[in-house]
């Protein structure tokens, strides 16, 4: 019992990681790249998120703290 709980909690872990990876990739293709479906531009999206550590404020906080949590 305890080997299929631990099957089971290995396979949740690796699906989330699996899901939070390519959450990531999207996010930073749509600021890099124009995709399809308006999402994404390339100058627009780098200047906007410069924009948001400069200006400061919440949404310069949350930016901040983002991008730091992708650091691990």
């Amino acid at each position: 019992m305890k080997n299929a709980a631990a099957m089971i909690n290995e396979a949740a872990v690796a699906l989330v990681t699996l899901l939070k990876g390519l959450i990531v990739a999207a996010v930073f293709a749509g600021i890099l790249f124009n995709l399809p479906g308006g999402w994404g531009n390339p100058i627009g999206g780098i200047v906007d998120l410069v924009n948001a550590f400069m200006g400061g404020g919440l949404g310069g906080l949350l930016a901040l703290l983002v991008f730091a949590s992708f650091i691990k």
